[in-house]
This record gives C-alpha cells, structure tokens and sequence, in this order.
C-alpha cells in the first residue's frame, strides 16, 4: 500500500470494523468512588495499563477485550488474581453494547484501531485513555480530536512524560521559574534500542485467517509485528520518537516551522517501515529559533542510554529521560551561580572529581569549559506509566484537567508524520501553521 493510500484510509475503514450503536452512558463516578473501566487490547501495553491501575487502586475492571484469546486468558486470570472478575469479549462493539455501567476505557491496539475504537467509545458516552500514537494518520488523528470536542468527553494520550514528576520539575521549575539554560538553541533527541528479531506467538494460539482478516490483518506476523507495517502505524519512528516530540513541543511551547530528514530499511530489509531516521526540526521561540536533531536507532542500544532528550542553553543544560540514570543538570561556566535554586531545593550540587583530570592537565587538553553537574532532587517512586493513570483516573472524577488531552498531544503527530514526508521527499518540508489546525 503507498503513503497516500494509507493516508487517505477513513477512520471506519481504519480497523475493518464498523460503528457500533450508541448507548446511553452512566453518569460518571464522582469524587473518591470506584471508577468502572474497561480495557480494549490485553498485548504487552494493556498489561502495563492493567499493572499500573492495580497498584493506583479505586479502579474496578469489567471487561476486556482483545481479539486474540491468548490475550484475553491473560488479562481475565490477571485481573482475577487482583480479585477482579470481568467478562471477556473478541469485538469491541459487543463489549459496548454489553457493558452498560463503564465509566471509562483504556486502548492500547495498533494504531490503526484507535479512531474507530476511541470515537466509539467517547460517542457512547465514556471517557478514554488512549495510548499513543493518536491514530495510523493525520484525517484518523483529527477525527478522534474532533470526536472529543463534540461529546465533551475526556480523551487522554499516554504521553507520560507529562506526568513524570522529574519532567515536570524541569519544565516548571528550571525552565519557565528560574530559566536556568538561559536561551535554548539546540535539543538533541535519541530513542535506540538493540537489534531485536520480529515477534513470535504460541502456535496452538494463531487466530484463524478469517478472525484475522476480520480485524483488519494480513496474517498472524502482521498482527504481531503491525509496528512495521505501514498500514498498520506510522512505523517505529511514530511510535518512539513522538513521545519525545511531545516534550520538545511542551518544553518549547511551539510546534515546529520546518523539519528535514533521512532514513531507511538500514538494517531490516524483510521491515517494510523505516529501521533508521535521522531528523533536524526547526522549532520558533519567544527568544530565537531552536534546532532540534532527533535519532531513531533499533539496531543498538546507544550505549546504554537507550532514550534522552537533551535541552542545551547559553547558561545551562537539562537532560532528561525516563531513566534517572541518565537525568542530569549541568551549569555552563559564563552562568551566574545556581546557590539560591539549590537552597530552594530546585536541583542538587552532584560533588564529582574527572578521573582523567590529571592526564588533561599533563596533556595540555584544550578544554572549552568545566560544566559543573547538578542532578534533580526528586526520587520518583512511581512508574510514568502509573502517574499518568492518576491524572486521568482524576481528571474523570473532576478532580483536575488532563494534563495531556488529545488536542494538545496533536501537534506531536504532524511532526511525526511530517519527517516520514521529509524523508520521502529528500527535502526540507516548511510547516505552516494551517497544518497543526484541528
């Protein structure tokens, strides 16, 4: 299938399945009671999403569903280990038409489900959290957006970094508080992970063709592999690099003006999706333009640092990542000193000796300048996953806002999708603001 096929597919043809009947919603839970959930994909995420809402607790589940049954035996015996019996379904709209007391649903499928499922779900009534991307392309994105808008119904995009209380502390209180970068002028993005071969499943478990076909799938590799799959998502680069698009459209408060990019079936060429992207976007800022390098790696693991997102300023940098180890703070030389944002306890002097020290020295080794280090002075005990979960869980009792709804968690998309193009040109794209329109 070519690029403006898949894009021009319609949000009901997105999975192969039609619109199911709309039903009257029960009123939404209130403060501190019991959330009725249901959750729609029970794979490797919807595991996540189960893990993390059994240890926020105040959530019941009701129902699952996924349409292969090893999934759905898993999520059934696990819930049920958590004294949490639920029914099972294959099809979502039976699920819908079923469960008449929900109050929310969780969806973690292949991108190409989501508009279907999530506009189905917002439509009858329900309050969604929906992992990301949005949608397997831009019209499907929108649509979901739109969906939202009309129904006034919650539809929160597990972009988790927007609750991830280190990145947080960064945004609020190093960045927009104390402006320690001082004048951003460059971000450096990297997502790697090691060479990995294509997912397997039990053989006594294989879904017959016409399950498969049903849904929307090929055959049983597409279904396990569907990230490769153009028609399915927007290949690796969409998946794992959009996360981190949406911090650098948070923390810069701006979606970019200009992106170009390379990449290629590098490495896996049985891969119809992009194994290797390279992009350099072009964002505006109050106090000047940034340039934003991103690197989509899965044949290593970079070392060890897997993931980061690196924002270096004329006075200071922040780099961040979903693992602490990597979290860091450093202070350029010609900075002011940082002594009443460590008494505010806003980061925390890292006391360290280079090794090497007394080699560069020996060595006469040009040195543009000792950094020195700081690191964050939270411990965070919760896993993103989970700190996200609450905000949402919240947001659907009127305790608070979303902290990443879908009109906001947009703008991500068309950046993603928008260096696909860029590769697929060879040239730099210019984005003009009528594309982020919603």
């Amino acid at each position: 299938m070519q690029r403006r096929e898949f894009l021009q597919t319609g949000v009901v043809a997105a999975s192969g399945l039609l619109v199911p009947r709309l039903q009257a919603a029960a009123a939404p839970a209130g403060a501190g009671q019991e959330l009725r959930v249901a959750l729609i994909g029970a794979g490797y995420q919807g595991r996540v999403l189960m893990n993390a809402a059994m240890s926020i607790g105040g959530v019941r589940f009701r129902a699952v569903c996924d349409i292969w049954e090893y999934a759905r035996n898993y999520g059934q015996k696990y819930l049920a280990r958590h004294d949490q019996e639920v029914r099972v379904y294959e099809d979502f709209r039976e699920m819908l038409d079923k469960e008449r007391e929900l109050d929310a649903v969780l969806i973690a499928t292949p991108d190409f489900a989501h508009a279907t499922q999530a506009n189905a779900c917002l439509e009858a009534g329900l309050h969604v959290y929906c992992e990301p991307m949005l949608a397997h392309n831009l019209p499907a994105a929108r649509s979901m957006v739109d969906t939202m808008r009309r129904t006034g119904k919650l539809l929160q995009v597990g972009y988790q970094r927007r609750s991830n209380p280190r990145y947080r502390h960064a945004f609020e209180k190093l960045i927009a508080e104390a402006h320690l970068p001082g004048r951003i002028t460059v971000v450096q993005m990297q997502r790697a992970q090691e060479a990995a071969d294509l997912r397997g499943w039990p053989k006594r478990f294989t879904i017959p063709d016409d399950v498969l076909r049903r849904f929307g799938y090929d055959d049983m590799n597409q279904f396990r592999n569907w990230i490769w799959f153009p028609k399915y998502c927007g290949g690796p680069y969409c998946a794992f690099v959009s996360p981190q698009l949406d911090v650098c459209q948070w923390f810069l408060e701006a979606p970019p003006r200009a992106v170009m990019a390379s990449g290629g079936r590098d490495f896996f060429q049985d891969r119809p999706s992009l194994d290797t992207v390279m992009t350099v976007y072009e964002y505006p800022h109050k106090l000047g333009p940034v340039r934003v390098s991103c690197a989509m790696l899965t044949t290593t693991s970079g070392d060890g640092t897997r993931q980061f997102e690196r924002f270096l300023g004329t006075e200071g940098s922040l780099q961040l990542s979903e693992n602490p180890r990597w979290a860091r703070i450093g202070r350029e030389p010609n900075a002011p000193d940082w002594d009443r944002w460590i008494d505010k306890n806003y980061l925390v002097k890292q006391e360290v000796e280079a090794a090497n020290a007394a080699s560069e020295k020996d060595m006469d080794v040009h040195v543009s300048g000792d950094v020195e280090q700081y690191q964050f002075p939270m411990a965070v005990t919760v896993s993103n996953c989970q700190a996200h979960l609450e905000n949402f869980f919240a947001a659907v009792r009127g305790e608070g806002p979303l902290r990443c709804a879908a009109d906001i968690a947009f703008p991500s998309q068309v950046a993603a999708f928008k260096a696909l193009e860029a590769v697929q040109a060879g040239s730099t794209l210019q984005l003009a603001a009528s594309d982020f329109n919603i």
